[in-house]
């Protein structure tokens, strides 16, 4: 059944359904374009699945970035039981997403570098803008060709529900653990406060399943979640001792060794011709170092003269109490 919303989008076929939402292929009639229409399951003002939604689209509206899916819009629709309910509307990206791809078994190493850098520098971006994903996993990840003679794929992060701005209003309950068990950091697990190095631990995970075809830590919900409290993922040395390095950092139970998401997409893409990732510095101290963050400008959209805005890396971690 076709839907049309704000007399403008109108809906053509289901992409997906998730837990809180519903995901549509639709036409902007107006500009003549394929879009993708999020629907979001109706809720109260006061429920944590309206503040997961509120908190999706004021993040999505203040970034930009090569590696995110980009927000064109947002509205309210009142469906035919008189239910109302909030819908985004987002680029179209035209692939699919990393989880089905990962069904057909382990990546080539070149291509998981590839992925992972681009997945990193957009972790780089949101984390200089202060904000936090914390459910990085192949499901929340878009691979496409830029075009039908592309020569790779490339990555987009999507779904920003359950991310935080730093200092921000908590759109979860209090202690409340949130993410896929299967990508969880170990800070997450135990429900202790969160930066940016969360992020890191589950990149690390998704390319670690992308090298070996396998989950670190399978199994039932609550087995996967503690198995991380109690050991760090087995990272294969038939990886190479380049690849192994940099998952064992970032996959360590001490979130002060995890190198920063720059460092990650620096690292990959600084591949020699056996396509082994090159050994950097290790990650410096954060937090307490004493440096201060200067921002890379006034946000404006992140463009600026026809360019996409890139951040500096931010130079402390931002945390969340």
């Amino acid at each position: 059944m076709h839907v049309l919303l704000a007399d403008r989008y109108e809906t053509t076929g289901l992409l997906g359904v998730g837990g809180t939402a519903s995901v549509y292929r639709a036409v902007d009639r107006t500009l003549g374009r394929d879009v993708a229409i999020k629907i979001f399951n109706p809720t109260t003002s006061d429920d944590d699945d309206y503040r997961r939604q509120h908190t999706e689209t004021m993040l999505l509206s203040t970034l930009n970035h090569p590696g995110l899916v980009t927000l064109h819009d947002a509205g309210m629709h009142e469906d035919e039981e008189g239910r109302t309910t909030g819908f985004l509307v987002m680029e179209l990206v035209d692939g699919e997403d990393l989880r089905h791809l990962l069904r057909r078994g382990a990546l080539p190493a070149e291509d998981v570098a590839q992925l992972g850098a681009d997945l990193a520098d957009a972790l780089a971006y949101i984390h200089s803008e202060g904000v936090v994903h914390r459910d990085v996993k192949p499901a929340n990840i878009l691979m496409f060709l830029s075009t039908d003679s592309g020569t790779r794929l490339y990555a987009k992060l999507t779904d920003f529900g359950i991310a935080r701005l730093v200092e921000a209003t908590m759109a979860t309950a209090v202690g409340a653990t949130i993410g896929t068990a299967s990508y969880l950091s170990p800070e997450q697990a135990r429900s202790d406060p969160l930066d940016e190095r969360s992020d890191i631990y589950s990149l690390g995970l998704v390319l670690l399943e992308c090298l070996t075809g396998e989950k670190a830590f399978p199994g039932p919900v609550v087995e996967a979640a503690l198995a991380r409290l109690l050991r760090d993922p087995e990272v294969p040395d038939s990886l190479g001792p380049e690849w192994a390095d940099l998952l064992r950092r970032m996959t360590s139970r001490d979130p002060a060794a995890r190198p920063f998401a720059h460092d990650v997409a620096l690292q990959l893409r600084s591949r020699d011709d056996d396509h082994a990732p090159a050994p950097v510095a290790a990650p410096s101290t954060r937090g307490a170092s004493g440096s201060e963050f200067v921002p890379a400008g006034m946000i404006t959209g992140g463009i600026v003269g026809g360019n996409v805005r890139l951040p500096d890396p931010p130079r402390y971690a931002p945390s969340i109490s």
